[in-house]
């Protein structure tokens, strides 16, 4: 069988699968991380120091790639605030981009998104942007310099399956990125779709 790899920034993943760690008490990432076999990583870079002895970078292996996220970002500005403290962490030069400013429904705002992704991508991080899939938006996000997009399936933590299938399939047709599924998937059987 043929290796099935793929390159983000320089970096060549074995594994597809993105492992959040937002759900797991800090003792359980490790094995979590084993047990997927995850090689990337997503860290919410405010839980990096939730208590003053207790830091989830302390509990996620170093064999794999950190991927901080900008959870919380209402702007292009506290995105990119929120990548430098990261990196000042430790966390690398991976950086999801996350910013929502409506609380309700948690929808990705596509323009702030765009601006953040512009700036971090001239500072050399690779920028991997959470989006509403709109194919002009992705369009943008290339030209911005992201490393790969990440268009949702459905609002997060909804649990409804692949709601935009139509729409991811146009940016897979479409954009020469790697594109990354992400939030709303609800079962197994729709992450193999």
């Amino acid at each position: 069988m043929a290796e099935d790899s793929f390159t983000l920034g320089g970096h060549t993943f074995h594994s597809r699968f993105i492992l959040g760690s937002g759900k797991y008490s800090l003792t359980l990432i490790d094995a979590a991380v084993r047990y997927a076999e995850a090689e990337l990583v997503t860290v919410a870079v405010r839980r990096a120091n939730t208590k003053e002895k207790e830091n989830i970078l302390d509990y996620v292996p170093k064999t794999v790639t950190l991927l901080p996220n900008t959870s919380g970002a209402r702007t292009a500005e506290e995105a990119v605030r929120i990548a430098h403290l990261a990196k000042a962490l430790g966390c690398g030069d991976f950086v999801k981009i996350e910013i929502m400013r409506d609380s309700k429904y948690l929808l990705p705002d596509n323009n702030e998104t765009i601006r953040a992704t512009e700036i971090l991508a001239k500072e050399g991080f690779v920028v991997l942007p959470y989006m509403y899939p709109d194919l002009y938006a992705a369009h943008a996000l290339v030209d911005a310099g992201a490393a790969a997009v990440m268009p949702l399936a459905a609002p997060i933590g909804s649990n409804k399956g692949l709601a935009t299938k139509e729409f991811l399939q146009i940016l897979i047709d479409e954009i020469d990125l790697p594109i990354i599924v992400d939030a709303g998937i609800g079962k197994p059987a729709e992450v193999c779709a």
